[in-house]
């Protein structure tokens, strides 16, 4: 399968210094950018609760187990008991988008982590960590059919299947990835 410009950005963006969990389904948007979202849910069975170590083991409806780490911006953990359902949503999201030269910003990243907390006896909220990498094209070799895209952690060169896809961009132009992960929990 041929990978376009913008999904070849997409792989460049990751390893600039970004991490998103799961795979992306990438998909050429009508402006030049890379757009995917991946999601799961679990649904389970509290068996057992540690809140020293944050360690919390689910029964599915399956019957299978799943040992999870509840990160520190839950505060309530000695709120859940054995017993207890919950549900666990989790979405990551990117968007991975070309700017031209004069709209490109400086090289590097923010992160950002905001935390929800919805008011009840049981915990329940949401963590949604950004992450926004900015880079920059620093050289096209159509002969080659390659770009390079500088980014906060290294620099990549990347193969571009369909070089007339490299007639779309100039050297100096901003590539800007948005990540995103939402983790949504919920008590019952």
């Amino acid at each position: 399968m041929q990978k376009t410009l913008f999904e070849m950005m997409l792989g460049a963006a990751l390893s600039l210094g970004a991490a998103l969990p799961g795979t992306l389904l990438a998909q050429q948007a009508a402006e030049p950018a890379v757009a995917g979202m991946v999601g799961a849910q679990l649904t389970g069975k509290v068996m057992v609760v540690n809140p020293e170590t944050r360690l919390m083991t689910l029964k599915d409806a399956d019957g299978a187990y799943h040992v999870l780490h509840v990160p520190p911006e839950v505060t309530r953990i000695d709120q859940i008991k054995i017993g207890d359902e919950v549900t666990i949503t989790e979405i990551s999201t990117a968007l991975i988008e070309l700017v031209p030269a004069a709209e490109a910003g400086t090289i590097g990243s923010e992160r950002s982590t905001d935390v929800d907390r919805q008011p009840g006896k049981k915990p329940s909220g949401s963590i949604t960590d950004t992450l926004t990498v900015f880079g920059k094209v620093v050289g096209i070799d159509k002969a080659k059919g390659t770009v390079t895209i500088e980014g906060p952690n290294q620099t990549r060169t990347l193969d571009v299947d369909d070089p007339s896809l490299l007639e779309e961009v100039s050297v100096g132009d901003g590539v800007i990835a948005h990540f995103q992960n939402v983790i949504i929990g919920e008590v019952k």
